[in-house]
């Protein structure tokens, strides 16, 4: 007879959803005329272009959107 392990009870005190990180969406990505052009995924506000994809992941997540305040984090 195998005898499997009773999960470890987790108390209610232990889990606070306000101290975890809230999930921060990734600007959105296009390629418009073989320019990369990052935007806001909450209001479509145009944060910032650049000649290659990596450019533009750079750049955008060191921009915050100055029409929701949404910081974007790649």
């Amino acid at each position: 007879m195998q005898q499997h392990p009773t999960p470890t009870q987790v108390s209610p005190g232990l889990h606070r959803p306000e101290l975890d990180p809230q999930p921060v969406p990734e600007p959105a990505l296009h390629l418009l005329g073989g320019i990369w052009i990052a935007s806001c995924p909450t209001c479509g506000y145009q944060l910032t272009t650049a000649r290659t994809q990596q450019g533009v992941e750079r750049r955008a997540a060191r921009r915050r959107c100055p029409v929701c305040h949404q910081d974007g984090d790649l």
